[in-house]
């Protein structure tokens, strides 16, 4: 029982009857049967599917005329697209290549997404990825801005202020060491990501970098100067699994996606012979190596 919930499995018998039907087709193409070439086969499912085309569109089933639009568009387009392949006009057409690999690809994940991964499946899953499921280390901090725009010597001035921020029992008036700035003096809580976004990478990657509870700097950021002075350092925690369920279930999936595809890629690369000139070749990926 294990075998029939392999999400491979389902999509390889699917893949089965997708070629077993294009061989039964291209055989009944090949036999002499002028009739059969000329048939537009039209049925009732055919009517019932373009009648609830419709009423999913227009929240309403169509009228009798409607209905006889919709059909006669329908046989119009299937006459228009007999001729077109009679014709030979699909060759090398890059945007019908495209909608079909786009069809074949839509098919394969429609397939694989009716798999549920087992408790053991998801678990095994989730200890694997622990990384990717751990949030990141976050800071709390207060900062004092000095503007290299108004300061003659922004470096010197922050520094000065940084030794008397240390010294012992010194308390001196904060709002008045530093300069005005259109940000918030205080953060909590934050990601790296977060502050980056605030002050640029470099300045959040130095802010990581520091000692907690005492002031440090300068410290430079895109606005210019800072002394900095973290509050609290939390280091990156893994929820459980119960909290994050649905998340590592849409992961397990979207990898199993990616491993099915690059599986029957490589099927495929062993299955039709790839011919290329000796230039074109070396940029061939080998047979088992997934395209992009």
């Amino acid at each position: 029982m294990t075998v029939l919930k392999e999400p491979l499995l389902h999509f390889l018998l699917a893949g089965a009857v997708l070629f077993g039907a294009y061989s039964w087709i291209n055989r009944a193409a090949e036999k002499p049967n002028a009739s059969a070439a000329t048939q537009i086969r039209f049925h009732a499912g055919d009517v019932q599917w373009l009648a609830e085309n419709w009423t999913t569109q227009w929240r309403r089933p169509p009228t009798p005329d409607e209905l006889r639009g919709l059909i006669a568009d329908y046989l119009n387009e299937q006459l228009l697209a007999r001729e077109a392949r009679a014709l030979g006009l699909e060759d090398n057409d890059v945007i019908i290549r495209r909608r079909l690999a786009q069809k074949l690809t839509f098919l394969i994940e429609d397939t694989l997404r009716r798999a549920e991964p087992s408790e053991t499946e998801l678990q095994q899953f989730y200890a694997a990825n622990a990384q990717r499921f751990r949030s990141g280390h976050r800071i709390s901090f207060a900062h004092i801005y000095f503007n290299p725009r108004r300061r003659a010597d922004a470096h010197a001035d922050a520094t000065e202020a940084l030794k008397l921020l240390l010294q012992p029992g010194g308390t001196p008036p904060i709002a008045e060491l530093g300069d005005s700035l259109l940000i918030e003096s205080e953060f909590h809580d934050e990601t790296e990501q977060s502050i980056a976004g605030a002050f640029g990478p470099d300045f959040a990657r130095a802010a990581f970098a520091l000692e907690t509870g005492a002031w440090s700097g300068p410290v430079e950021s895109g606005y210019g100067l800072h002394l900095v002075r973290v509050s609290l350092a939390r280091e990156g925690q893994l929820p459980a699994l119960s909290q994050i369920r649905e998340r590592v279930v849409e992961d397990w999936k979207r990898a199993q996606e990616k491993s099915a595809k690059e599986r029957y890629l490589a099927e495929l690369r062993k299955k039709y012979e790839i011919v290329a000139d000796e230039r074109a070749g070396a940029l061939v990926a080998p047979a088992g190596t997934a395209g992009p």
